[in-house]
């Protein structure tokens, strides 16, 4: 009892450091939405970093070495891969920065941290919205202050999914069918255009399910946790237990179970490669 109570209070003293840093992030990134100067392209032209990616993330990973010298500190902009999560900061600084370039505020600073390959931690900051999403394993999950939960909701034609829809053709044409029955047999399919608030928006019972093809860890280490301690469900679409080598998500209210539908309309052989 004693370790669990060392362990609550590291993570909770960390939990006020990420919010703090998430708030003045956010800050920095909200005052320069209309003052890009330089957008990059990355893995492909449609995959873009700005300055003010760059930057915020400058900004987090120095508090939270400062803070935190013993912990790992890592970065979706960092150049070397990652590869321990034992005790390990995992930071977008901007999820959704192609919302954020056009101005829509469908975006989010987001900081997590894993402790032996699970995040126990995560804070999502959407500043053009002002709401600021948090969660800590084992003490539930939170909306500017007050507890959230998923949704309560179990038929499908009452459920609206969230999704994010690839990048590549290849990963487009796989889901396809998917989504036609989503737009069949639910009330509504929608992409907010960042993973992070797709999922946060699950936690809070605004929407029933996200599912995504062609995700990284470092999208989605803070929504895990938000769902997840909010009462809901993670798995890859496979129906298979997420981590963070995994490469597809699928997050639902623990009601209405997505997977099902992935195994119901994809062939055997191709639900098996969808990891």
């Amino acid at each position: 009892m004693e370790n669990e109570g060392v362990v609550v209070q590291v993570l909770t003293e960390r939990l006020e450091k990420a919010i703090s840093i998430a708030r003045e992030v956010g800050a920095f990134v909200l005052e320069h939405v209309h003052a890009i100067q330089h957008i990059e392209a990355k893995s492909s032209p449609i995959d873009v970093v700005t300055e003010v990616d760059k930057e915020a993330q400058a900004r987090i990973v120095e508090e939270l070495r400062r803070s935190f010298p013993e912990d790992t500190v890592w970065g979706e902009e960092s150049q070397e891969p990652l590869e321990d999560f034992s005790r390990t900061w995992v930071i977008d600084p901007i999820d959704g920065t192609s919302n954020y370039i056009h101005g829509l505020p469908f975006y989010a600073v987001s900081i997590a941290y894993f402790l032996e390959g699970t995040p126990v931690l995560g804070v999502l900051y959407a500043p053009a919205l002002q709401e600021l999403f948090w969660a800590l394993r084992g003490e539930g999950a939170f909306l500017n202050g007050k507890r959230i939960t998923v949704s309560r909701t179990t038929l499908l034609h009452e459920a609206i999914v969230i999704t994010g829809f690839p990048h590549t053709r290849r990963r487009f044409e796989v889901l396809a069918p998917i989504y036609g029955y989503i737009l069949g047999e639910c009330q509504a399919l929608r992409s907010f255009g960042s993973a992070a608030l797709g999922l946060a928006y699950v936690a809070c019972g605004r929407c029933e399910g996200y599912l995504q093809l062609g995700v990284s860890f470092y999208d989605v280490a803070a929504g895990v946790c938000l769902v997840e301690e909010a009462g809901g469900v993670i798995r890859e679409l496979s129906g298979r237990p997420w981590s963070y080598v995994s490469r597809s998500l699928c997050a639902s209210n623990g009601h209405i179970d997505l997977t099902a539908i992935v195994r119901k309309v994809l062939p055997e052989e191709v639900v098996a490669t969808l990891r």
